[in-house]
């Protein structure tokens, strides 16, 4: 379970066995993820699940979160 934090910065990520918070840096392009080590973490190493509004067009770019469209045609998956 993730614990709280004030911080409205804070970035958090799941490598499927633990929660860490990341830093970002948005002077770099495209942005890189770092650990509280300062070692750069690779998009597909982990799965974000929370960060800052500001910071999701930079994410995208950098492959840390997927382009999603929006799917508005409705569907259904079951037999007529």
């Amino acid at each position: 379970m993730m614990r709280p934090d004030d911080d409205a910065t804070a970035i958090f990520a799941s490598d499927g066995s633990t929660i860490q918070r990341l830093w970002w840096s948005a002077e770099d392009a495209p942005v890189t993820l770092t650990n509280e080590a300062g070692v750069s973490i690779a998009p597909w190493e982990v799965e974000l699940l929370r960060w800052p509004p500001e910071a999701e067009d930079w994410l995208k770019r950098s492959g840390y979160l997927p382009f999603r469209t929006p799917d508005r045609e409705l569907w259904c998956n079951c037999a007529d």
